[in-house]
């Protein structure tokens, strides 16, 4: 049993690498390069501004964690949300079912996610660019985390959207308020107490300052809580596995 399911699983992601951009795994590479491309190019424009920096140290390390927990999570979590949709065929078949097209989506994208990091490592080396942390556990549990929340709100996307036609359009306006109010851009020091408090709710400014403090440990904000990041996955990652259990009949038919 567990072994047929490893099967269906595999050939899920199998199919899916090679469906994703094209016919051929080599359009796989576009699942790479895509969110590669706008690491890149957005830490390098960021760096170059130099005006947000208010920490000192280099500005392209600043720009990278910042850059990179919106790649690594809001990336992964728009496109697992689509897992059913442009799959729900696939589930005409007995032997497949909502979870796992889900759990194929979630690997591929954990898989992806690793090769972005990689490669960003690997160019930065090239470039003798030092984006070796002070505090290497919390970069990597920081990585984990925000890979952890990307998969929670992909399997909640998945449901959500099987209920609320227009989730996926309220997703996307999330994520343009994620991403302007996690200090990316603009460092949250500047503004009211009590706004940075309310700042501080947002996931994403989370995921940024948890990975700032592997290596500005003596300057990250007082409101990052990294309970409060692995919480709100848990809590989303179990509505998500609970509405695939109650809703499969609406995942099939919606």
């Amino acid at each position: 049993m567990i072994q047929t399911k490893l099967n269906i699983i595999g050939a899920l992601m199998l199919r899916d690498m090679r469906t994703r951009f094209g016919s051929s795994h080599l359009g796989y590479l576009m699942a790479i390069l895509w969110p590669f491309s706008h690491l890149v190019i957005m830490a390098s424009s960021l760096a170059y501004g130099r005006r947000f920096i208010t920490t000192g140290g280099d500005p392209v390390v600043y720009a990278v964690t910042g850059i990179l927990p919106y790649i690594l999570c809001l990336y992964p979590a728009r496109m697992m949300g689509q897992a059913i949709e442009t799959n729900r065929s696939l589930l005409l078949f007995p032997v497949v079912r909502a979870i796992d097209i889900m759990i194929s989506r979630a690997l591929i994208e954990l898989f992806t996610a690793s090769i972005v990091v990689v490669l960003l490592f690997s160019l930065a080396f090239m470039l003798s660019i030092d984006l070796m942390p002070t505090n290497k556990y919390a970069l990597v549990s920081g990585v984990l985390a925000t890979v952890l929340l990307a998969i929670s709100f992909g399997f909640f996307n998945n449901i959500a959207s099987s209920v609320f036609k227009m989730w996926h359009i309220v997703f996307i306006f999330s994520i343009i308020i994620m991403y302007f109010s996690s200090g990316v851009i603009i460092n949250i020091s500047v503004f009211p107490h009590e706004i940075q408090e309310i700042i501080s709710y947002n996931p994403l400014f989370q995921s940024v300052e948890w990975l700032r403090s592997a290596y500005y440990e003596d300057s990250y904000s007082e409101f990052l809580s990294k309970a409060y990041l692995v919480k709100l996955s848990m809590v989303l990652l179990f509505f998500g596995l609970m509405g695939e259990r109650f809703l499969r009949g609406k995942l099939l038919s919606s």
